[in-house]
């Protein structure tokens, strides 16, 4: 047997090392491949910390440690009206967005918007993600879609006294989206389009009387201060996705792919649902409990009239929406066998 001097011991050892360090299978097997998440809620918002980092806990346990996902808070790595392409062009690896930020590209995803067709977050989502899985909905591609959504149903809150969205005539309403802003105007407002984080400035300085927010929102972006007059009617929503750079996802190992996969579409949006509609009840709750605040709720009456009113902003939105008729009776019919089940 060859003896091994000290000199050739340690030679050898620190080769083997060397090699050891060069290795990138090695490196990758013990280092989880680390995925940036455009997030333009602040740290502590509920979306952030109800929803987003539970979500990601999952995934990451499902992958068995070869992901790991940190979120970019507050807008940090992508603002709210950047972060599709942020997320398409490699900037983020992942991210959640409004299309109504981006008007003109995502025509079909406004159908949540259109006011009194769906009563909760969860109804409104199946109908969305039933239209994008028909290939319905325009815009969303060069990225990895993880999910279509809605967000919660928005109501509207007013600085003023008011107990139909139609009190607001004459007066400017922040109105995110085409369709809303056709509502708007259709009940003789002046609507606004302003991304959701500019509200409460826009609000203190007088230059807006009303928006249109889910009450989530109102917490989230300090709204609530501002508008202690509300008027609880469904009013529409914003559609909502999340997304992920095509090259970041197919980069990843299988495990991963999988359990992103798995946790994704329509599982994603049952949980996204029930989380944000049990938070906006919870929101709401305590609103009607502070005597700050007034919630009007109208009677069905007066929601079928309001509705009524509204039937050319449903002939507008389908004649100028590729494939638009079609596209709102899926989402009309996803709706309803949503809420009846």
């Amino acid at each position: 047997m060859t003896k091994l001097n000290r000199r050739t011991f340690i030679a050898t050892g620190a080769a083997a090392g060397a090699a050891t360090l060069a290795s990138p299978t090695i490196l990758r097997a013990q280092d989880p491949t680390k995925l940036r998440f455009a997030n333009f809620a602040g740290p502590t918002a509920f979306l952030s910390t109800g929803i987003f980092r539970p979500w990601f806990d999952r995934i990451e346990e499902a992958a068995e440690g070869t992901i790991q996902i940190d979120m970019y808070d507050g807008g940090s790595l992508a603002s709210a009206a950047d972060v599709y392409d942020a997320v398409r062009r490699g900037i983020a690896d992942l991210g959640w967005g409004v299309t109504s930020y981006t008007p003109g590209r995502f025509n079909a995803a406004t159908v949540v918007e259109l006011p009194f067709e769906a009563k909760s977050c969860a109804s409104a989502s199946a109908g969305l993600w039933a239209a994008y899985e028909a290939d319905l909905l325009d815009g969303f591609r060069g990225a990895e879609i993880l999910a279509v959504m809605s967000s919660g149903i928005q109501h509207v809150h007013a600085r003023e006294e008011i107990k139909m969205p139609a009190d607001l005539a004459g007066k400017r309403v922040r109105a995110a989206g085409a369709a809303a802003a056709r509502m708007w105007e259709a009940f003789g407002a002046i609507p606004v389009a302003l991304p959701v984080p500019d509200i409460a400035e826009s609000l203190s300085k007088n230059t807006l009387t009303g928006s249109m927010n889910d009450w989530n929102a109102l917490a989230t972006w300090g709204i609530f201060d501002f508008v202690p007059y509300h008027v609880d009617v469904p009013l529409g929503s914003s559609p909502c996705f999340l997304s992920m750079n095509q090259d970041a996802f197919d980069g990843l190992p299988q495990v991963a792919k999988d359990a992103i996969k798995a946790h994704s579409g329509y599982e994603f949006n049952e949980f996204w649902a029930a989380e944000l509609d049990a938070e906006n009840g919870r929101l709401r709750s305590q609103v009607a409990g502070d005597p700050e605040h007034t919630i009007h709720t109208p009677t069905d009456e007066e929601v079928e009239m309001a509705h009524a009113s509204l039937s050319e902003v449903f002939d507008i939105w389908a004649a100028e929406t590729e494939n638009g008729q079609a596209v709102l009776e899926l989402y009309r019919g996803s709706v309803a066998t949503y809420e009846a089940a």
